[in-house]
């Protein structure tokens, strides 16, 4: 599956496998640290979320988990309210309890504030393919992904795209410059970037 609109119910064992596979390809976040339970949970929010997009391709039978996923959202700040009201009270503080123990992104957080808009933007929430951890997988490129988002934010009338990654992952703090993306703040170890959209 390509990407699924978001009035379309997931089916559980999708959830599964793209929970997997997230902690696959980012094990260091604090949604993987929290379980794969948590990370089912705020999939299954995101994907009922109508500002928001999932891209999800599983990987072959035998190994779903092998696959590629991006999600991104045009109204930021509500999907972020969104997905939290979405996961059960136990879910909610076993993800609230890893990520006090990795205060950095909060604390960048609070400086980029100003410097994200409040509409006409996209942003992407997370990117990962398992060919960049298990050389047999099978999966599209992760500009692929990234374009893909992209040209969904253009449709909902964004005209800049926004990310931010930990300045200690160079894969993937390279991977968005050499996609056009341009720095905007280096805060507590994070880095924001921004990107003009044109419309097509």
């Amino acid at each position: 599956m390509a990407s699924r609109p978001p009035d379309i119910e997931p089916r559980q064992i999708e959830l599964v496998a793209l929970a997997r596979c997230h902690r696959l390809c980012l094990p260091d976040t604090a949604s993987s640290r929290a379980g794969l339970a948590v990370l089912e949970a705020l999939y299954a929010g995101l994907f009922r979320d109508a500002a928001a997009r999932v891209i999800w391709e599983p990987g072959p039978e035998g190994a779903p988990e092998h696959g590629a996923f991006a999600a991104g959202t045009v109204r930021y700040r509500e999907t972020e309210l969104h997905t939290r009201r979405c996961l059960p009270k136990a879910a909610f503080a076993r993800l609230a309890l890893r990520a006090a123990t990795m205060p950095r992104h909060v604390l960048a957080r609070r400086r980029w504030e100003p410097l994200i808009p409040r509409e006409g933007i996209g942003y992407v929430l997370t990117l990962g393919v398992a060919s960049a951890i298990v050389p047999t997988a099978r999966t599209r490129r992760g500009s692929e992904l990234l374009a893909e988002l992209e040209a969904w934010f253009v449709s909902q009338g964004c005209s800049a795209s926004f990310v931010d990654t930990e300045l200690a992952n160079q894969r993937a703090h390279a991977f968005y410059l050499r996609a056009g993306y341009l720095e905007l703040s280096r805060d507590h170890g994070q880095v924001l970037l921004r990107k003009a959209l044109l419309a097509r």
